[in-house]
């Protein structure tokens, strides 16, 4: 039995003359005609305004409509007063990019770039200076004290992480470094 695949295009240049017609004297829209047609209103946009199919000229390609004046509905979590608000609690040491990220439930490099100010670049609060050692964050010398206490009790990592609101691996880091000075 012989395969049956569908043709690869489903516009002509008649039908592409024909939907330029169509949209011209508003007979139809794009939509209209993508529908009709059963192909994605990409594909009958880009030949209406002769993004593709250039070899039909008659009618030539529709003008594209003008940018409209209102700016398109923005859906970014992140506001000015936001970014300020992250900076200042980054450069006082509360929080780190991770849990401003979960806070406002954006992406860890979303946070560091709008901290650190290589994005951002409009709010008036100054951008942080990375608090870290070679990409580790810094723990306070209270913290520090703070997590050797703790670990000389036995308590785990995560509780000593969470009590603290470091990261897991913050704290390890931090007590390996206190041990490793001790050794020394």
């Amino acid at each position: 039995m012989p395969s049956r695949s569908a043709p690869r295009t489903r516009l002509t240049p008649a039908l592409v003359a024909e939907l330029r017609t169509d949209v011209a004297a508003g007979r139809a829209t794009i939509t209209d005609v993508a529908l009709r047609l059963g192909v994605r209103w990409r594909t009958v946009e880009s030949a209406a305004y002769g993004w593709t199919w250039r070899s039909v000229t008659d009618p030539p390609p529709l003008a594209p409509p003008e940018p409209q004046d209102a700016p398109p509905p923005t859906f970014a979590r992140l506001t000015p007063e936001i970014v300020a608000d992250m900076r200042r609690q980054y450069r006082a040491g509360h929080v780190s990019f991770g849990q401003l990220a979960r806070l406002h439930r954006v992406g860890e490099s979303t946070v560091r770039s709008a901290v650190l100010g290589h994005t951002w670049r409009a709010v008036a609060e100054p951008p942080a200076e990375r608090a870290d050692i070679g990409g580790w964050t810094v723990v306070s010398e209270e913290d520090e004290r703070e997590i050797q206490r703790r670990r000389a009790v036995g308590d785990s990592f995560r509780a000593i992480a969470a009590a603290l609101g470091h990261n897991v691996a913050v704290v390890h880091r931090a007590h390996s470094r206190l041990v490793d000075q001790r050794a020394e």
